[in-house]
């Protein structure tokens, strides 16, 4: 008999269960529908004249019996929404909403979305938190969440659970007074960099931004938004949607930066095509327009030119170069211009190929010179900083298409030539110096950069080539042989692999060539100021090609360059040749054309001037930096100083006793003093 009532027990406990489980079919452990009874609250404030009671500088805490009502809107149930509910004032079209936080989870159940509900404030405060104005309580004189406790003497449901309409936005269109409403934007896309990623990251619970990009009806790109997704998310493994349409959320901020929260996926609705960023940015700059805005001083792009520049990736991470560092030229032959963005990712390849067209909005980023190239990013002191990880994709777009990009190719004797920096050449002729045969690209043991010395015979400039330490090929051997090189030119090379270096034919011994360009003659013509000349001899065997070089004036015993140097690129000087810069008037005083022609040769007697080659090195000099030269014994005024013709070498030290001066100074210390010169009769330019 006993058996009999445990058995009749049992079934009855089973059937139970069953029932209950039978009503809760999908686990929600939603509230079952009962009869409500609606609270006998009284509304006496709006949820905006709550927000105005916020005064700046701590939590407001309310003492006086003040109630708001409002409608749910946000959910917890997916766990992108961490222990907070949204509320909104009405259900469509709402004037105000605000955030209010607290210290429990699974609020969907009790706060489901569209549920109406009361809350007295008497007890709570209003407050800021990370750049918006919430509802919570106070401990220690700072806002946080209301204890899970507390919330039934504050919060009430309301019977009515209403259907919710998003208030349809723009992006530009977004400002703080519709933080925590329930928004729908339309025509929006996820940005192509972030396509194939999931929403959140899938090996940690950190909380990631996605950008949502929007277009207008023609598919140009008009903004962009983050979409802000919780590592606890259910839907956090899900990849992203690839077409184009809707997205519902509850608009947030994080400070000034605005930011969206899904309740979970349904709350993407895309299903049109997505937009082709080759339509949807359109360049409002050229590369060549962006690099001629640089003048020895940081370029602010601001925020409201709407600078927008299409570039080709001519650079790649892959094998461990060009770390953290993706360079654009305009065009995939015969680039004219170049540029070097510094951004902080560690395979930038993955998402930037050889060849693939990209975009950059330069609103809000920085461009100056490191280390003497021009290059973009964030601003640090003088110099340009990394893009951060989580912005790149704020500035730069990938169109998706890809080229083949056909390396510009140069001699060594064009390396300094400032067209090819930043762009991808091929030099021609080259191979290692002899005394650099047998190394690696870096050491073959270790982590330290280094960099490889390239010539061509015949040639003076010499090519170095900069290898990562981390490189994958940093510890190879360089090749030994002869032929053609492949790289990103800059103040040196930087090749993307080892394949860019096709060195197949035999080595070559190359014989020593020592350039031995000299200052043979400066001129100060009494009777014509704007024909005063600087003369250059080759007083070597081998012809020298002068790209890099440079002729710098020292003024009044200035210590320091003239600005605006005469730079000698472009101009080969045979052996036992001349080269002439002159002033303006030189031409049709000596009815002789000048190779260059600058106001920049002005010196009166007293001024130095210095031949540096494209190392920076000092070849030769006329005059004493930092010396005044009035009164010294190489005072020139209004007269010529001419090197002594058996003086057959450059001297980077002067010395008075290899030249012969003359002047109109009654100086006892030059050569030839009180005997003013004048053009053209006086002068024999081109002659030694």
């Amino acid at each position: 008999m006993k058996k009999t009532n445990i058995i009749y027990k049992l079934v009855a406990i089973l059937l139970f269960i069953s029932f209950f489980l039978g009503c809760v079919k999908d686990q929600d452990f939603s509230t079952p529908t009962v009869d409500c009874s609606e609270p006998e609250i009284t509304v006496t404030n709006t949820i905006q004249q709550v927000k105005d009671m916020y005064t700046f500088g701590g939590a407001t805490v309310i003492e006086t019996d003040v109630v708001i009502e409002g409608y749910v809107v946000s959910s917890d149930k997916s766990g992108n929404i961490y222990k907070s509910i949204s509320i909104q004032d009405t259900p469509e079209n709402p004037t105000s909403a605000i955030k209010i936080s607290i210290d429990k989870t699974n609020l969907y159940t009790k706060y489901d979305v569209g549920r109406k509900i009361y809350v007295k404030l008497k007890g709570l405060a209003v407050g800021y938190s990370f750049g918006s104005i919430q509802i919570g309580q106070v401990v220690g004189g700072e806002l946080t969440r209301i204890s899970a406790f507390e919330v039934k003497n504050h919060i009430f449901r309301s019977c009515e659970v209403a259907e919710i309409t998003p208030k349809k936005v723009t992006i530009s269109e977004l400002n703080k007074e519709l933080l925590e409403m329930l928004i729908e934007i339309e025509n929006v896309q996820f940005k192509t960099n972030d396509l194939g990623l999931s929403y959140a990251n899938v090996e940690n619970t950190e909380t990631v931004n996605r950008v949502l990009e929007s277009f207008n009806s023609k598919c140009n790109l008009t903004n962009e938004i983050l979409l802000r997704n919780s590592g606890y998310s259910k839907f956090k493994n899900e990849l992203l949607p690839e077409g184009k349409g809707s997205v519902i959320a509850v608009f947030s901020n994080f400070y000034d930066d605005f930011q969206l929260y899904i309740r979970d996926t349904n709350d993407v609705k895309f299903t049109e095509e997505r937009c082709n960023y080759s339509n949807a940015l359109t360049p409002t700059i050229s590369l060549s327009e962006v690099r001629n805005l640089y003048n020895g001083t940081m370029v602010e792009f601001g925020v409201n030119n709407n600078y927008i520049v299409e570039g080709y990736v001519v650079s790649s991470d892959e094998s461990g170069n060009f770390k953290e560092k993706l360079v654009l030229q305009d065009a995939i032959i015969n680039p004219t211009a170049g540029i070097q963005l510094l951004i902080e990712n560690d395979a930038i390849f993955e998402n930037y190929n050889i060849g693939d067209k990209v975009f950059v909005k330069l609103n809000q980023l920085y461009m100056s010179k490191n280390e003497g190239i021009l290059t973009i990013g964030y601003p640090n002191g003088d110099k340009i900083s990394k893009i951060d990880a989580s912005e790149i994709g704020h500035f730069i777009y990938n169109s998706g298409d890809n080229f083949e990009i056909i390396p510009t190719e140069i001699s060594i004797a064009e390396i300094l030539n400032t067209a090819y920096k930043n762009t991808l050449v091929r030099v021609l002729n080259v191979q290692l110096i002899e005394n650099e045969l047998g190394k690696a690209f870096t050491f073959f043991t270790g982590d330290k950069d280094a960099t490889r010395t390239l010539e061509t015979c015949g040639e003076t400039n010499k090519l170095a080539v900069f290898t990562n330490g981390n490189a994958s090929f940093a510890n190879e051997l360089f090749p030994e042989g002869h032929g053609k090189i492949t790289g990103i030119l800059s103040t040196n090379l930087e090749v993307r692999t080892i394949e860019d270096v096709a060195f197949f034919e035999d080595f070559e011994i190359c014989p020593v060539i020592i350039p031995k360009i000299m200052i043979t003659e400066v001129a100060d013509p009494k009777n014509s100021v704007s024909s005063r000349f600087v003369e250059l001899y080759n007083a070597g065997d081998s012809e020298i090609n002068l790209t890099g070089w440079k002729l710098n004036k020292y003024v009044n015993g200035s210590t320091t360059v003239s600005s605006s140097p005469i730079d000698l690129t472009g101009i080969t000087i045979p052996a036992g040749d001349f080269v002439i810069i002159a002033n303006t008037g030189y031409a049709a005083m000596f009815s002789d054309t000048p190779n260059i022609e600058s106001t920049y040769i002005s010196g009166n007697g007293d001024d130095v001037y210095e031949l540096v080659d494209n190392t920076g090195a000092t070849i030769d000099i006329f005059g004493v930096i930092g010396e005044d030269g009035n009164g010294t014994n190489w005072e020139y005024l209004d007269g010529r100083a001419v090197r002594n013709v058996d003086i057959i070498d450059p001297n980077p030290v002067f010395t008075a006793s290899e030249w012969t001066i003359y002047s109109n100074a009654s100086n006892s210390l030059i050569t030839n003093p009180n005997t003013p010169q004048n053009a053209p009769n006086d002068f024999n330019p081109r002659v030694r």
